[in-house]
């Protein structure tokens, strides 16, 4: 796996970032592995550095999606070896076991992006109300892409360095897999799903489920209104339909 450059965003996940290193180092040897700490105020930089492994540290904090840009677009000297990007978190709940799986499907089967499903296989990390909020996310994207998603906020995933380009115009927040998600298959890349475990993470999460929630369906939404626009305003006055219908059998 020379040819692929595993990134991974960290924002103070100094209790977890060792071990994910440790993990990616014996499940990968071959690949090159960059950390972008996202200002991080504990020892997350300090723990990967001293793992041997290249540090980006950002001033501040930029956000998930502008740091994985930045690991994505960073040159490390070798970059014309660089074939493959796969990014996954910091936190441990992501099993970096699969990462060969997926890179294996990338390039040996031609695919554009590899996604790790954690709606495929066991998910016992995601609490309730986040789990219902991405299935409502991956049902939108199904119906308005015309194709079968079951994870658009995945953060395990390996795409070709091709792409790193076309990466850059995608968000610089959480909604960063989302939005990669439906941009991918508006633009007709192929892309697919396998099956991983995901587990409860290390540490405090930084997901917000009602702002970052907001911010998943809205990205999804604007992308509907922009390549399937009729479509999109029929399912936005589904609701409306519905209670016109039970007010009026009230009546």
């Amino acid at each position: 796996m020379k040819d692929l450059r595993i990134v991974i965003p960290a924002y103070n996940e100094e209790s977890s970032i060792g071990e994910v290193i440790d993990r990616v180092k014996k499940a990968c040897p071959d690949a090159e592995v960059v950390v972008v700490d996202d200002g991080s105020k504990d020892r997350t930089a300090q723990i990967t550095r001293d793992d041997g492994v290249k540090v980006i540290s950002n001033s501040t904090n930029l956000g998930y999606g502008r740091s994985l840009k930045i690991g994505f677009s960073y040159s490390s000297g070798d970059d014309n070896q660089i074939m493959y990007l796969a990014f996954l978190d910091a936190d441990g709940t992501y099993p970096v076991e699969k990462v060969p799986e997926l890179y294996g499907l990338c390039k040996g089967r031609d695919y554009d992006i590899v996604v790790g499903s954690r709606f495929l296989g066991k998910n016992a990390g995601m609490p309730f109300i986040r789990r219902v909020g991405n299935r409502i996310f991956a049902l939108l994207t199904s119906i308005y892409t015309k194709k079968k998603v079951t994870d658009t906020g995945s953060g395990l995933r390996i795409f070709r360095a091709s792409l790193a380009p076309w990466m850059q115009q995608l968000p610089d927040g959480l909604n960063f897999t989302p939005a990669m998600t439906i941009k991918a298959l508006f633009d007709g890349l192929t892309y697919i799903e396998i099956p991983i475990e995901y587990n409860r993470r290390a540490g405090e999460s930084k997901l917000s489920s009602l702002k970052d929630g907001y911010r998943f369906l809205k990205v999804i939404m604007n992308a509907a209104r922009q390549h399937r626009p009729w479509l999109f305003y029929f399912t936005l006055g589904i609701p409306f339909l519905v209670v016109n219908f039970l007010v009026k059998n009230r009546l």
